[in-house]
């Protein structure tokens, strides 16, 4: 179990063969563009999902994440996998973003179409990773969120996701001259709040940041300003980068009630091709604790949702 197999165009076991730096070497050769994709640049586009489950998917691909967005394309199968064999999600399609600095960056926003999960790899392979960042331990978060929030149509709907990675804050104001040069067309000013409001109405409240401590002395204050933008609740705390597929997993289990938190982290044992740590398991269990007090029952002892045959059209 958790492979990449059916459900993936990779296997998850080509992200094992992990270099000192934690990622594989077929991580930094797919995804070690030199510019940006024209066709990942959100301007005059708009996006559309019929899927029930839609899901962004939007990391921070600055200089401060490191290694990160390559250990995510290392662990993509495997999330793929284990969504299509525990069935943590039903019907999902996954839009992959990047998310950069407006003040600094070349490409500051790449938006992937909704695809198969299992066809990931054809945009995460097209995702320029720039690396640069702005220094002000801000990042154009709220302008990627203000994409998917007016210029994203979800026709059926039932159980969306729009899941951050990143460890930096936000801006409080989006300007309309910048929302025109980056998406086209006439916008007005606009406050961060309203657009995480509107971003929170349209994913029937399923947003979540899964944050990076940020290397500095204004962790504390990134904390607080996602705690009030999201809830306290939503911010999930993310403390090794190779834990990110577990979280991530996490997070789609208990909010569509398939697994409760036991549940989940004994799946962490038994479904995995790899049974994870008992140290894993634990650092899981702390960043997901929050997370399973969201839904009823979340905790010990509620009854799992069966899980689904493997058959139609899934991933």
């Amino acid at each position: 179990m958790g492979g990449g197999g059916s459900y993936y165009d990779r296997d998850v076991q080509d992200g094992y063969n992990r270099g000192t730096d934690g990622f594989s070497q077929d991580a930094a050769e797919k995804m070690g563009r030199r510019a940006a994709d024209p066709g990942l640049l959100p301007k005059d586009r708009r996006l559309e999902c019929a899927a029930k489950c839609p899901v962004v998917y939007a990391f921070d691909v600055t200089g401060s994440m490191g290694n990160l967005p390559r250990i995510i394309y290392d662990k993509m199968p495997m999330i793929a996998g284990q969504i299509a064999e525990c069935g943590y999600l039903r019907d999902p399609e996954l839009s992959l973003a990047a998310i950069g600095d407006i003040l600094s960056d070349q490409a500051p926003i790449q938006v992937a179409e909704f695809s198969l999960i299992r066809k990931l790899d054809d945009w995460l392979q097209r995702i320029w990773l720039e690396g640069n960042g702005g220094g002000q331990a801000q990042e154009s978060y709220e302008y990627t969120a203000y994409y998917y929030a007016r210029m994203c149509d979800l026709k059926n709907a039932d159980a969306p996701f729009f899941m951050i990675t990143g460890d930096e804050g936000f801006r409080d104001t989006l300007y309309g001259s910048d929302l025109s040069r980056h998406f086209g067309g006439k916008h007005q000013n606009t406050e961060a709040q309203d657009i995480w409001d509107e971003l929170k109405q349209k994913f029937k409240g399923n947003v979540f940041i899964i944050r990076r401590p940020y290397q500095s002395g204004d962790n504390d204050k990134i904390q607080a300003q996602w705690e009030k933008a999201l809830g306290k609740d939503y911010v999930v705390p993310l403390t090794s980068d190779q834990a990110i597929a577990d979280i991530t997993l996490g997070v789609f289990a208990l909010m569509t009630g398939s697994r409760t938190l036991d549940e989940y982290l004994d799946d962490l044992k038994t479904k995995r091709a790899v049974a994870q740590s008992d140290e894993r398991v634990a650092e899981v269990r702390t960043a997901l604790a929050r997370v399973a007090a969201l839904k009823p029952g979340g905790g010990a002892g509620s009854p799992a949702a069966p899980e689904p045959k493997k058959k139609g059209r899934v991933f």
